[in-house]
């Protein structure tokens, strides 16, 4: 849902296609990698898929995980960046 009201926001508001895609791959990526962290420390501890986050889920990321999202959060930084330096707002 958030995807279909950021786009067609952004769209509406004259943005070209590229800066919409952009923005939202951006916002995406760290996202997609954040839960797919949680995801294996929660499967390392023997539990199932749940919807609240704990500290034990946190304390429980492996190193390999970690690095995986601090790399997606500068690549999603990266293209949000590059969707606000080519976007005709503020011209």
């Amino acid at each position: 849902m958030f995807w279909l009201m950021a786009g067609g926001m952004l769209l509406a508001g004259g943005e070209p296609p590229l800066v919409v895609l952009l923005a939202l791959v951006g916002i995406t990526i760290p996202g997609i990698t954040a839960n797919r962290a949680l995801r294996n420390a929660r499967k390392r501890r023997g539990k199932g898929m749940d919807f609240a986050i704990t500290w034990e889920d946190v304390a429980n990321l492996s190193s390999r995980d970690v690095s995986v999202h601090i790399v997606s959060l500068l690549i999603g930084f990266g293209m949000i960046a590059a969707s606000v330096a080519i976007s005709n707002t503020g011209t």
